[in-house]
């Protein structure tokens, strides 16, 4: 019975701190930026960020119509949360007032246990796009404990969301279906970006992104983007496109040729937003280097924007290919699930309907392999139990093969062990020399 009453006392005081934060919103009237604005955007990490450097970034927004998605420390306890809160998220909220005109540009992605606690808190200091999703958190090597617990955490974070929305506060959900994408199929990556969004809409989410990670392969990249498009049409999602994180292992010098890299695939694939570079290092940067990318990052789109039609007939086959190994993916999920996602997930992973390469021990059956053909492209080398079209799964095979008789090599594992250390030297390909 004391429990009882301690656990409704406890619920009592969390509405009650959310009515006062609702309230403050109201008052500031918050909105999310425009389709013109926040197109181009960095994500930095918060924990290193002092109050000076967050208005500097404000007025870079301002000068340069960008967003900042910050990266969090994953909280180890809730103790950890006090003292987000007492810091950096409470030099954000004291600078609300004055820049509210580009408050609406700031997020912050959730992680760890307590995912819901950390929405709370970015609400109180304005932040409304939180990034994250369960199968992310799953996925994340085990990090995020069972499936069934990741799914009820981001199920209170979405329902979080349309509380907020229904009183009239934007809360933007934006899902990026795994957290690291290396050699990540995109057929596969679009499924789970697609099946994240469809479990936070079942929760009445509106505001919806769809944020996909690119593997380095132009074409592919493209094709990609745009089959993602297609697929989360109906959930009005806007696409964001991620960075290439290989080019960004190579330290800060390399963030340049990642900022134009990514500006260019963005464009050409016809994203609503685009996330020039990521800084997740515990280094501040200054408001100069950040301008310095979104510049470069403009120029590229320009000139790439104008050759969107040029490229389109190019990457219709990939395009098609990666939308129908998509759906095949989701539409298993769904029979499993009889018409929901959530249901179907565990099923999935069981059979091996949803799977992923080089996945952490005892999260999934981890019978996928996949490495990249001789232009870059990341194919299967084996699908394990995924439901692709059997011309699919062909056209993988065939595609590897010919890189390894350009290389004079068997088929195999090695392959998938090459081009992984390629991608830790910042390149595509593993190719003997």
């Amino acid at each position: 019975m004391a429990a009882d009453y301690d656990q409704r006392r406890k619920e009592r005081n969390k509405l009650l701190s959310r009515t006062e934060t609702v309230s403050w919103l109201q008052n500031q009237e918050l909105a999310l930026p425009r389709a013109s604005q926040g197109r181009l955007r960095v994500r930095l990490n918060l924990a290193v960020e002092t109050a000076s450097n967050l208005e500097d970034y404000l007025a870079c927004l301002v000068e340069n119509d960008a967003f900042v998605m910050f990266s969090l420390p994953t909280p180890p306890d809730k103790q950890a949360l006090t003292w987000l809160q007492a810091e950096p998220l409470s030099a954000l909220r004291s600078l609300l007032p004055k820049h509210l005109d580009v408050f609406g540009r700031w997020g912050a992605q959730l992680s760890g246990e307590f995912p819901e606690d950390l929405a709370e808190l970015l609400a109180t200091a304005g932040i409304v796009t939180w990034q994250g999703g369960p199968l992310a958190e799953y996925f994340a090597a085990g990090q995020g404990g069972t499936l069934p617990d990741c799914l009820r955490r981001y199920a209170s974070v979405d329902r979080l969301a349309h509380d907020y929305h229904r009183a009239g506060i934007p809360v933007r959900r934006e899902v990026r279906g795994l957290r690291t994408s290396t050699l990540i199929p995109p057929g596969l990556l679009v499924a789970l970006i697609v099946l994240e969004a469809k479990l936070a809409q079942a929760q009445g989410v509106t505001n919806l992104s769809a944020a996909y990670s690119l593997c380095g392969h132009l074409l592919q990249d493209v094709a990609a983007l745009r089959a993602l498009a297609t697929l989360t049409a109906e959930l009005s999602a806007t696409v964001i496109c991620l960075p290439w994180t290989g080019g960004s292992l190579l330290g800060l010098r390399n963030l340049t040729t990642v900022a134009a890299w990514t500006a260019a695939t963005s464009a050409l694939g016809s994203a609503q937003g685009c996330e020039v570079v990521a800084v997740d290092k515990d280094q501040p940067l200054t408001s100069d280097q950040v301008s310095l990318w979104l510049d470069l990052a403009q120029g590229v789109s320009r000139l790439a924007t104008d050759q969107q039609q040029s490229l389109a007939a190019a990457v219709s086959q990939e395009e098609e290919q990666v939308r129908t190994e998509a759906e095949a993916i989701i539409n298993r999920v769904l029979e499993l699930g009889d018409g929901e996602v959530a249901p179907g997930l565990e099923p999935a992973l069981a059979e091996g309907s949803l799977d992923l390469p080089l996945a952490p021990a005892g999260i999934c059956r981890g019978q996928v392999l996949s490495a990249r053909d001789a232009t870059g492209a990341v194919r299967f080398l084996d699908c394990g139990a995924l439901p692709l079209p059997p011309e699919s799964k062909e056209l993988h095979i065939q595609l590897l093969e010919e890189r390894a008789r350009s290389e004079g090599r068997e088929l195999g594992i090695s392959m998938v062990i090459d081009d992984v250390y390629a991608f830790s030297k910042g390149a595509l390909v593993g190719r003997i020399k």
